[in-house]
């Protein structure tokens, strides 16, 4: 008997009797027209159903069995026929279906793909089209292109293998590969997860901690280390991308008013290669003032600004002198010492300037010249080109010409700042 909605033909004519259980043949009589309606009605729930995930299969997890509704009576006749089954175990390796009683035949994700083991899961439905030419049942929506997850189940997997241009086998139970990428240690691992370097070109591991110290410091405020002194070792914070170091160097002292000029700053600033230079002092009785240190050098990073220091005021010949003469000038720190002056015109950063020493009071024939002040530079590093063992190194004051009529006042010491950048 052959009977079934696989062998229904899409041309009208040839249904008369193509199902042995339905009549519609020309001159039918009236009394089978309830019948062949029934019948069809009957072969449509058939359909339904075993499309619905009514089915569960039989048999072991490499050799399943079916039973269908339709009864297919051939491979011939199953030939691009779908149906849903559930699964009564989960599949081992190279999984086969034998749907009713017919020869059995490979389940694959894709043609002449054979799933890994644990693939199809106990009591979860999947969808297979069985194509009889490959002699094979394709799992309905497993292929998406390129890139394939060739086994989802990760509390019960053997391997995971993510499939691309690869078409090797699957890497081990703690690895997966990507296309044709070294395989590299998978989330299974305790505390670890894979990520692309940033050429996007091979795959790399971090650790959740990691990643978890990196999400926090992109919500870190900028830090700030001072030094107005010495020579000091320059530790780079844990996260930080990137700094701002803005720097100056030394002042020098003051002339005296009639004997005794000021000493040039002792020593330029230095951070990480980069050097600011320091004034030079001022000369006695009615001298010129020092001039601003300049001629720095550029270390690797980013250069933002560098300006020369401003010159310290000439020496007065008669009067009290002037502590605004070649003060303020280009440095942000303060600039030459006036003439005349006790001291070097303040900076903004508390009561610490890079400017000159003042020239000694004036007499009435004399006075002393100013003291230039530091050059200054501001520049960009990131957290590679700092290095380790870095130093930052405070260049020290000039110090004033000592009494000669009257004493010129010493010049500041130099500064650095840096500012700290954790994106």
């Amino acid at each position: 008997m052959t009977q079934g909605l696989y062998i229904w033909s899409k041309t009208a004519a040839s249904n008369s009797n193509a199902d042995t259980s339905i009549n519609w043949a020309e001159g039918q009589a009236p009394s089978s027209v309830n019948d062949s309606a029934r019948a069809m009605m009957a072969r449509l729930a058939e359909y339904r159903d075993d499309n619905s995930g009514s089915l569960t299969t039989g048999g072991i997890l490499t050799a399943y069995t079916l039973t269908t509704n339709e009864v297919f009576d051939s491979l011939a006749h199953m030939d691009k026929q779908k149906f849903t089954v559930v699964f009564n175990v989960t599949s081992g390796a190279t999984p086969t279906l034998s749907v009713d009683t017919l020869t059995a035949k490979p389940l694959r994700i894709t043609t002449g793909t054979a799933p890994p083991t644990g693939v199809f899961i106990a009591g979860t439905p999947y969808t297979f089209t069985y194509y009889n030419t490959a002699g094979e049942f394709l799992q309905e929506g497993a292929a998406l292109g390129t890139s394939v997850v060739a086994n989802a189940n990760l509390a019960n997997m053997a391997a995971w293998t993510l499939k691309g241009n690869n078409t090797s086998g699957s890497a081990g139970p703690t690895d997966f590969t990507i296309d044709a990428l070294t395989a590299k240690a998978s989330p299974l691992v305790a505390d670890e997860v894979p990520i692309w370097d940033a050429a996007g070109a091979a795959m790399k591991k971090a650790t959740f901690t990691a990643i978890a110290a990196l999400v926090l410091a992109q919500g870190t405020a900028p830090t700030v280390q001072r030094f107005t002194s010495g020579s000091n070792s320059y530790t780079t914070p844990v996260g930080v991308a990137r700094i701002k170091v803005r720097m100056c160097g030394p002042g020098g002292g003051g002339g005296a008013a009639s004997t005794n000029a000021g000493s040039n700053g002792a020593a330029a600033s230095s951070f990480a290669g980069w050097t600011a230079n320091p004034g030079n002092g001022g000369g006695a009785a009615n001298a010129l003032g020092g001039t601003g240190g300049s001629g720095g050098a550029n270390g690797t990073g980013t250069l933002v600004a560098r300006f020369p220091g401003g010159s310290g005021g000439s020496g007065q010949t008669s009067g009290a002198g002037s502590l605004s003469a070649g003060c303020g000038g280009v440095n942000p720190f303060g600039g030459g010492g006036g003439s005349g002056g006790a001291s070097g015109n303040p900076g903004f950063i508390g009561t610490t300037n890079t400017g000159g020493g003042g020239g000694g009071g004036a007499t009435a024939s004399s006075g002393g010249g100013g003291g230039g002040s530091g050059e200054y530079v501001e520049f960009w590093m990131t957290a590679a080109q700092i290095g380790a063992g870095t130093t930052a190194v405070v260049g020290g004051a000039g110090t004033g010409g000592t009494a000669g009529g009257a004493a010129g006042g010493n010049g500041a010491a130099g500064i650095i700042i840096v500012e700290e950048f954790y994106i």
